[in-house]
């Protein structure tokens, strides 16, 4: 896992930031089983979609909001206010009763705990670790996020089925307790912005100093490509397949190339990456709509997350790249909020296209408009940015 004797020497920081992503994540993936438990509690299906939607509408809105406690308060403080926040709603969940009111209130504190968890842990990481190995190290962090596919997700399943409903409910205590501790195992940062108030560092400073428009752009649409995989599933049951042959298929492409396909990063710029890694995402969505059988999804499944599986680590590494370290913990706002919008504004034009042409051709056509945006955001945008002075991104 870790080739190269300079990214051997940052391992126990890695593995201590991959073990803080898997945490979090842990946290808000235990809540994919969230459904059928408030289901069984009989809780009406209109209920339930507001409930979810609470921590996903928290977790967006508090974006931007994340940069902003980090400038105050610092990296640390903010990770561990957050993950307080998580540990509390947590418990609220699992020993409150569950009224729709109750529920939707915890689900709105739940999502920005989260949220602002995760900008701090990606600002932490873009500070510390080095331009040099950033690529390698983002791509082997970010497996902590994948990881739940195998772990948590199935545990939460079981305990579900088992009808075990306080220990399914404590999972996410016992995950928001376990990236609270994380918050005070990883190194501090050598140098503390918080305590900087001779440079601005404002949404609006950011946005006239830094390129950051540029990164914002791709990670829209890296967003809206990712976020169109919510309907592979309608159209696999549509065909009698299974769609969680095609979700463990995405886990195991990104973890392969996450683990063994990081010498991309040394041979070719992370400029050169961004655009075709959502390219490739809109080509292989675009074969798994024609898939007949179990085989074929899980095939483009495993491509699709072998070009996430670069999307996301590339993208999050050019956060480094671009921006002045006084602005990261904004800029790593404003990336999240990018693609969270994202995830807000793809079913709106499926809603449409499905009604006009059926689910499969409005599918399709986004998948094929992806990857037409993808060969201009790179001409026109990274093809450009990658050639100016004084922006070193390899």
């Amino acid at each position: 896992m870790f080739c190269g004797s300079e990214l051997a020497s940052w391992r126990k920081r890695i593995i201590l930031i991959l073990l803080t992503y898997f945490a979090i994540f842990s946290y808000s993936h235990t809540f994919f089983m969230l459904p059928p438990f408030l289901k069984k509690a009989g809780l009406e299906p209109q209920r339930i979609g507001w409930i979810i939607s609470a921590f996903y509408l928290a977790a967006t809105l508090c974006r931007p909001t994340a940069g902003w406690f980090i400038d105050r308060f610092g990296i640390r403080r903010t990770m561990v206010g957050a993950s307080s926040i998580c540990v509390v709603s947590a418990l609220l969940l699992a020993f409150t009763d569950h009224t729709p009111g109750i529920l939707y209130t915890i689900r709105l504190f739940m999502g920005g705990g989260f949220s602002v968890f995760v900008v701090s842990t990606t600002t932490y990481q873009s500070l510390v670790i080095p331009e040099r190995i950033r690529g390698s190290a983002f791509a082997i962090t970010s497996i902590g996020g994948v990881m739940t596919a195998f772990t948590i997700i199935p545990l939460a399943e079981l305990f579900i089925n088992r009808g075990w409903d306080l220990p399914y409910l404590l999972m996410a205590s016992a995950a928001s307790l376990w990236a609270m501790s994380m918050a005070f195992l990883l190194p501090p940062v050598q140098q503390d912005f918080s305590s900087n108030k001779t440079q601005k560092t404002s949404y609006a400073a950011l946005f006239k100093e830094t390129p950051i428009k540029f990164l914002l752009i791709s990670c829209v649409f890296l967003g809206l490509t990712d976020a169109s995989i919510a309907y592979v599933s309608s159209l696999a049951i549509g065909r009698g397949l299974n769609p969680s042959v095609y979700m463990v298929a995405i886990s195991i492409g990104a973890i392969i190339i996450r683990l063994f396909g990081r010498g991309l990063y040394e041979r070719v710029p992370r400029t050169v990456i961004a655009a075709p890694s959502f390219g490739a995402m809109g080509l292989a969505l675009f074969g798994a709509s024609f898939a007949t059988s179990n085989f074929m999804i899980a095939f483009f499944g495993f491509l699709y997350g072998a070009a996430v599986g670069y999307g996301y680590p590339t993208h999050l590494a050019l956060i480094g790249d671009m921006i002045p370290e006084r602005f990261r913990g904004r800029a790593s706002s404003m990336v999240y909020f990018s693609m969270d919008i994202s995830w807000t504004l793809l079913p709106v034009y499926i809603g449409y296209a499905s009604a006009l042409a059926g689910i499969s051709w409005a599918f399709r056509g986004f998948s094929l408009f992806a990857f037409g945006v993808s060969v201009l955001v790179y001409f026109f945008l990274w093809k450009r940015i990658g050639q100016k002075k004084g922006i070193h991104l390899h």
